[in-house]
């Protein structure tokens, strides 16, 4: 239930209105979240250049995906983890794959790695052990590799939080974390 109202498209001046029209003419939508994001119209554009420069960085599109959806299922975010699959999808990554990334795992050594680590990060509040890190140059990754991982991590973090703390309504196809939907069946 939404504890946030979303801001209608159409009320939009400004900035705000030019990042509308940018997302509309991308995703053919503006979604719940930005238009709930929108109230801060500082927020909204710092979250949509995160977001860009991230789409920029040495993690694939794939692995980018991989990591949302890992991440939204550790924080319990049905918000972010339908939308992380449902974009994946787009994405062309196969649900197989998307479903394995929600416990961490993958089709190769250096993705588990990857995954374990953004999950870890988030488990521990950041606190890891200089040992995962050295996992992750074991299987190849860089340190520009690694600040890409964390940086990954953090927008989706605050992704996961900003939607469970707003309450925001669903807009993709619903996909249930585990927490949630353990939730769900005991009500």
């Amino acid at each position: 239930m939404a504890v946030l109202h979303d801001i209608d498209p159409k009320d939009v001046t400004g900035k705000t209105k030019e990042l509308f029209a940018a997302l509309e003419h991308a995703l053919g939508r503006v979604p719940k979240m930005i238009r709930l994001m929108a109230h801060s119209p500082t927020v909204l554009e710092t979250y949509l250049h995160f977001n860009h420069a991230l789409e920029q960085s040495t993690l694939s599109a794939r692995t980018r995906a991989l990591i949302t959806v890992a991440v939204a299922e550790a924080n319990g975010c049905d918000y972010t983890l339908s939308l992380g699959m449902a974009l994946g999808r787009r994405q062309g990554v196969a649900d197989a794959d998307l479903e394995a990334a929600r416990s961490g795992r993958a089709d190769d050594a250096r993705t588990v790695e990857i995954l374990q680590f953004a999950t870890s990060i988030v488990r521990r509040a950041g606190r890891v052990p200089h040992t995962e890190v050295e996992h992750l140059w074991r299987h190849g990754l860089t340190d520009g590799e690694v600040v890409d991982v964390i940086a990954a991590v953090v927008l989706n973090v605050f992704r996961n939080y900003f939607n469970l703390v707003a309450g925001t309504d669903i807009d993709s196809p619903v996909v249930r974390t585990a927490a949630s939907a353990q939730l769900i069946e005991h009500a």
